[in-house]
């Protein structure tokens, strides 16, 4: 009872946080809770402003950009007191960075906030973009690319160490406000001076590169909706660079969007594709990545861990966010770590399922709504390919559930195979395996978790060994042995009950 009020005190006086992007193109706000643990924001609203609408005409912001954006904060400052946010970080890019009339947009704005403003030098927005990305993979190697309204930044990073950093003044607000003579090619010009112009981005050549942006975003949504990927998922997202190309070319002209009914996919950027299919074809001219990568995280991310000085690279993300999420869905006595505890003996890591996703299938599995075992089984494989956790790819979402799937029903039955064909057999083998074992774990807690602590599940030569203390026995149902027996089946072994 102790234990409970403890965690229900932790939970309701959770840290919470903001972070305010005063884009060019866009405004956006986020709240965070507890982002030291789980980096999905609660609340996450955008206000397209245009600020920087009229920057390459008369270098300053766009007076009804300014007019809207004054309105849109003063609704965020609401928000934040009635929230009761009191660390808020602002922080503004390229077009307050640029305009002559900059530094007066943004004394206003801290006088709203009471509280400091900080304009981005480029290098900073692009160090603080690729920090975001590195919150989103387990680790970056490449090139990461945002791509803004007012400008692209870009990082080149090793085993998750930014060793460059660069800013360039092509945003697609920025190009897209170009004269309109000849306007096409005058862009594509301006794009590969300014590429070319960064002489350690030339001799790069990378195996990944890692895009950041809305506009970007949108033409990875494009490509799902044209492939019809099942997943429709972003984040991690990932083409070959053959196939980034064939996507670039599809929408690199105005004519081209209409052809292809890309304003059906994506209406509020479906102008600026174009230019963004423009500037990632350059690039990947120049890098030859052989795979292009989505991540939602980026500028602000970054900006929140630097700020508030979290160290989380080197942290276990995943293992953080499932501790999270399990006491936020009321899981005060932690029972995933006691189907994990029983079940990581049998399973060593291996490339199919790594160990690291052991963890989240037991939490993220466990959920008993007094549905029936199939209808828990299609929710459960639901929730789990849509859970907000960064750390998770496409590949480690489908495996994680496929198991939860066969846990709360029998491995003869399958769930949407559009899904299933994304994984090789072997992946789908042991997912089944994972989930056999945690149907067996089910059964012997269907009277209470507390008998998974005194029997233990092991593997010996060529025979899964269920350990049982004698004075246990009758926890030993005749579904317990099924369930033991399929389990055995999956895994090609024999299975023994050993009673002591």
């Amino acid at each position: 009872m102790l234990l409970r009020k403890v965690i229900k005190q932790q939970i309701f006086t959770a840290k919470k946080e903001s972070v305010i992007d005063l884009g060019s193109n866009s405004i956006r706000m986020l709240i965070y809770e507890e982002f030291n643990k789980s980096q999905i924001p609660i609340f996450n609203e955008k206000a397209v402003c245009s600020l920087g609408n009229n920057l390459e005409i008369n270098g300053k912001l766009d007076p009804l950009g300014v007019q809207y954006s004054l309105k849109v904060l003063e609704r965020f400052k609401n928000i934040l007191d009635n929230s009761k946010v009191t660390n808020v970080h602002l922080f503004a890019t390229a077009a307050v960075r640029d305009a002559k009339d900059g530094s007066e947009f943004k004394a206003t704005v801290e006088k709203i906030f009471n509280c400091e403003v900080e304009v981005l030098t480029g290098e900073q927005e692009a160090e603080r973009s690729a920090l975001g990305v590195m919150l989103g993979f387990e680790k970056v190697n490449g090139i990461v690319a945002d791509l803004g309204g007012g400008s692209l930044e870009l990082a080149r990073v090793k085993n998750n160490v930014i060793e460059k950093k660069a800013s360039l003044p092509i945003g697609v607000l920025r190009l897209h406000n170009q004269p309109k003579k000849k306007k096409t090619k005058k862009i594509i010009e301006i794009i590969s001076d300014q590429l070319n112009s960064i002489s350690w981005l030339k001799k790069t050549k990378v195996k990944h590169l890692y895009i950041v942006g809305g506009v970007w975003r949108a033409l990875m949504k494009a490509d799902i909706f044209y492939k019809q990927y099942p997943l429709n998922i972003l984040h991690q997202y990932e083409i070959t660079g053959d196939e980034a190309l064939t996507l670039c070319n599809m929408f690199d002209d105005k004519k081209k969007t209409t052809l292809h009914k890309l304003d059906q996919i994506t209406k509020s950027r479906t102008n600026y594709i174009p230019i963004a299919s423009n500037i990632l074809k350059q690039l990947l001219f120049l890098t030859g990545p052989e795979k292009i990568q989505c991540s939602i995280a980026g500028v602000r991310e970054g900006t929140l861990m630097q700020k508030a000085n979290y160290n989380l690279i080197d942290e276990d993300r995943l293992n953080n966010f499932i501790e999270y999420s399990a006491f936020k869905n009321g899981d005060y006595g932690e029972n995933y770590l006691k189907y994990y505890n029983f079940i990581k003996d049998i399973f060593s890591d291996n490339e199919n399922f790594p160990i690291r996703l052991l963890k989240p299938v037991c939490s993220l599995s466990n959920m008993d709504w007094g549905l029936g075992a199939f209808q828990k089984a299609e929710l459960v494989f639901s929730q789990i390919l849509n859970t907000p956790a960064l750390a998770l790819s496409h590949s480690d979402r489908i495996k994680i559930a496929l198991a939860g799937f066969w846990r709360h029903c029998s491995v003869k039955y399958y769930p949407d195979l559009n899904f299933v064909k994304l994984l090789s057999n072997n992946e789908i083998l042991i997912a089944k395996q994972v989930g056999a074992a945690l149907r067996l774990a089910s059964g012997i807690a269907s009277i209470s978790t507390i008998f998974l602590d005194s029997i233990s599940l092991s593997k010996k030569g060529s025979a899964i060994i269920l350990s049982v203390p004698n004075i246990h026995s009758q926890i030993i149902t005749r579904t317990v042995q099924k369930r033991l027996k399929s389990l055995s089946k999956e895994m090609d072994l024999d299975f023994k009950i050993l009673y002591f």
